[in-house]
């Protein structure tokens, strides 16, 4: 069997390791000049009106000019801010992964210490968050635009927070607890696999066996795929009219993958 690492892969693994690299080097600062201030003012506002367009309009028909019209500046000057439509896209894109995660921090600041629950607490965050703005969750996880690709130097770091958060609720999970009974075993993965999954949880600082961390990863990518059948009515009129009712029932089989009931 080859156990050598795809390229694919290896371009995920060095995506990862330049954002953790990021997170420890390079703190994110605010401006101190009044010019820098004032250029921070016209990029969250500009933010701002792509959202709105977003929501009115949907992805494929953003439009610089338009954000321009709207900053009541002349077209050429949003250039200065903004370089081209797939730049604004990322902008647009960061700052939904960033909402999204804050979202689910703020409910995680509020759930108890018992790892099932907070992934059920993370879950049920999310589906908030995209039922509020559906626009964003498509944005983030739906069709891709056309002709567009997401520069991973500027969306992994803040695109993999909610994952991590799923991990670090695995490690805790997979803690021997007094009165608890262990987790079952976790499928044994493959040499490759399992040494690509080992260097992305060296560089996250988080102590987890590899095949825990897939079975995570994939309670929380499956959470995505569950709450985009309910964003999108995928399920049927009969299902989006049982909403969290539904969802409950599907997150806590998620759950399973990470903690057992």
């Amino acid at each position: 069997m080859n156990t050598a690492l795809a390229p694919e892969s290896r371009a995920l693994l060095s995506v990862w390791q330049d954002a953790a690299m990021e997170d420890e080097e390079m703190p994110r600062s605010r401006p101190t000049t009044p010019r820098a201030r004032a250029r921070e003012r016209t990029m969250a506002r500009i933010v701002e009106l792509g959202n709105a367009q977003l929501l009115e309009h949907g992805a494929s028909e953003l439009s610089l000019r338009q954000v321009a019209r709207d900053l009541g500046k002349v077209s050429s000057a949003i250039y200065r801010y903004v370089a081209s439509r797939d730049e604004l896209l990322t902008l647009l894109i960061v700052d939904a992964y960033v909402d999204l995660a804050e979202s689910v921090d703020r409910a995680l600041e509020q759930a108890g210490p018992a790892p099932r629950e907070r992934f059920l607490v993370l879950a049920a965050a999310m589906r908030r968050w995209a039922l509020a703005h559906p626009e964003r969750w498509t944005l983030l996880y739906g069709t891709p635009v056309r002709g567009y690709e997401a520069p991973a130097e500027s969306t992994t770091r803040d695109g993999i927070r909610v994952a991590v958060r799923v991990l670090e609720i695995a490690v805790d999970a997979d803690a021997p607890r007094e009165g608890v009974a262990p987790a079952p075993p976790a499928t044994a993965l493959p040499e490759g696999v399992s040494a690509l999954v080992e260097e992305l949880l060296d560089e996250l600082d988080l102590a987890l066996d590899p095949a825990v961390a897939v079975r995570a990863v994939t309670a929380w990518s499956a959470l995505i795929g569950v709450i985009s059948a309910h964003v999108f009515g995928q399920l049927g009129d009969d299902a989006v009219a049982l909403g969290d009712h539904l969802l409950a029932v599907q997150c806590r089989h998620l759950a399973d993958l990470i903690v057992p009931a």
